[in-house]
């Protein structure tokens, strides 16, 4: 048990690294372009079509893989002054009962449905407008997120079986 307990910490360490590296490059990438797009507007009078495209995409991965990611950490928006209050065997239950819900919305809406999504964008051969990227490749974020999110929450159920 111990040795699977360390593989996960490990493998959770791994990709907690890699979704934090991604989202940091993202977002300085996006503060880019953002940047030269106020500069381009203000003070040469227009602005990038394909950098306004392409920065909708990376607002679209950074708010799904920086969801997962912030789950993963548990460091996610949580109300739950209410669970606190609760006697330790509830909140215990409680927890995995919230996580067995997160793993359900992941699965049907995340992975099953951007895989549909997918398919759909990828049967129309529908691309963006500004640069021609075939959506599936834009889309492919969803399962992807939502395969990391059951991850955690897998995890998450896990550890906390183990240290309750």
């Amino acid at each position: 048990m111990k040795t699977i307990e360390y593989f996960a910490r490990q493998l959770t360490h791994y990709i907690n690294v890699l979704l934090g590296a991604v989202c940091s490059t993202i977002l300085v990438v996006l503060v880019s372009c953002m940047t030269y797009q106020v500069t381009a507007r203000n003070f040469l009078g227009g602005s990038s079509t394909v950098l306004d495209e392409f920065s909708q995409i990376l607002f679209m991965w950074l708010i799904l893989l920086g969801g997962v990611y912030a789950a993963g950490l548990k460091r996610h928006l949580a109300i739950d002054f209410i669970a606190n209050k609760l006697p330790f065997g509830i909140k215990f239950w409680l927890d995995k009962v919230i996580h067995a819900i997160t793993i359900t919305f992941a699965s049907l809406f995340m992975v099953y449905g951007g895989r549909i999504l997918m398919q759909k964008s990828a049967f129309v051969s529908q691309v963006t407008p500004a640069l021609r990227w075939h959506m599936e490749w834009i889309y492919v974020v969803m399962p992807i997120g939502g395969i990391l999110l059951i991850y955690y929450s897998l995890f998450h159920i896990f550890y906390s079986s183990i240290n309750k």
